[in-house]
């Protein structure tokens, strides 16, 4: 009897383990990740004549035996134009992978053929395919948006230091990063920080978003001749709503940037050369009077008022020599394209 316990115990715990053995795995096997590669479907492209003016897409679709490294880069054979889609998967799903016509930084794309190649990591082999841009994609389409088309902004306000060499602060049409015209801002002051501002006055009021989806975005351009080391722009924005954006006349400037007002600042220098757009979350502003008790800092996207663009540099004469390796040097901070995205970057709309 003894036994026969023993034994339907045994049995009993036999069968007990082989049910509890688990056959299955997540993820990938080791196969699948260490065994040869093979392409199952060649690289197919939805739309190889896009018209990204109508908000068109391009989707690209692949499917590997095993989930592999990819990237897909896209090249403007006109303007060098560049992006880059990358992933880790053993399918590219063409209704997720897709590409709405924008750069990864500049140039533009324009109305081009472009050059498509899809790379595998640790593979020789490169798949590759043609788009013609039919229609380029355009950037207008923001809560609110300065391109100096129309020369200067309505009610805005140029000053900058007369007493500078080689003072420019206007609109020019020789070198626009967006249709013909920009804001030239640069010059030389060797004795002090500021060159110049451009005030402009701002009305929103039906902004959705916060400050954490509200994004300014400006094209900047420099160069690197000669380059002043220690130039940069100063981008403010003033949620200031009970001061007139002009109220005085003789000051040579907006009356809503002063230290007793709700005014947030982004600093950006200016060290490349040619165009750059450069796009800031509003959140990520600081406070210009972070210790004045009197202001209330609640940041909200609907109280902006004005923004100001500000020529700064490191001085370098003799009398105040913080730079001097910049003595006679020429500053250049040109913009162009100011537009405010909601929930991304510019380029990433």
């Amino acid at each position: 009897m003894i036994i026969k316990t023993k034994l339907i115990f045994i049995l009993g715990l036999i069968c007990l383990l082989c049910n509890c053995t688990k056959i299955e795995f997540e993820g990938p096997s080791i196969a699948n990740l260490y065994g040869d590669f093979e392409l199952i479907e060649t690289l197919k492209i939805t739309n190889k004549s896009p018209n990204f003016s109508n908000n068109e897409q391009v989707g690209f679709h692949c499917v590997f035996n095993k989930p592999v490294e990819w990237k897909i880069s896209i090249l403007g054979l006109t303007t060098s134009a560049n992006r880059e889609i990358s992933g880790f998967s053993s399918i590219i799903d063409s209704n997720i992978v897709i590409w709405n016509g924008g750069p990864l930084q500049l140039p533009f794309f324009s109305e081009e053929d472009c050059a498509v190649e899809l790379t595998i990591e640790n593979e020789v082999d490169t798949l590759r395919d043609t788009i013609t841009i039919v229609s380029s994609k355009t950037y207008e389409d923001g809560i609110w948006l300065e391109d100096f088309e129309n020369g200067l902004p309505s009610n805005s306000i140029v000053y900058y230091n007369t007493d500078g060499g080689g003072m420019t602060f206007s609109v020019e049409n020789d070198n626009a990063l967006l249709g013909s015209s920009y804001f030239k801002m640069g010059g030389r002051v060797n004795w002090d920080w500021p060159l110049g501002n451009l005030d402009i006055p701002i009305n929103i009021n039906n902004v959705n978003q916060n400050s954490d989806n509200l994004y300014v975005n400006i094209g900047i351009l420099s160069d690197i001749e000669d380059l002043h080391t220690g130039q940069f722009i100063n981008i403010l924005v003033s949620e200031e709503t009970n001061t007139p954006f002009n109220d005085n006349l003789n000051n040579n400037a907006s009356d809503l940037f002063e230290s007793t007002m709700e005014v947030y600042k982004m600093k950006v220098f200016v060290d490349w050369d040619g165009w750059q757009m450069k796009s800031f979350r509003y959140s990520d502003f600081e406070p210009v009077s972070p210790n004045n008790q009197d202001i209330n800092f609640n940041m909200n996207p609907n109280d902006i008022r004005a923004i100001r663009i500000s020529c700064q540099a490191c001085p370098s004469s003799t009398g105040n020599p913080i730079c001097p390796e910049n003595f006679g040097k020429d500053v250049r901070t040109d913009i162009d394209h100011i537009i405010f995205t909601a929930n991304s970057s510019l380029l990433d709309q």
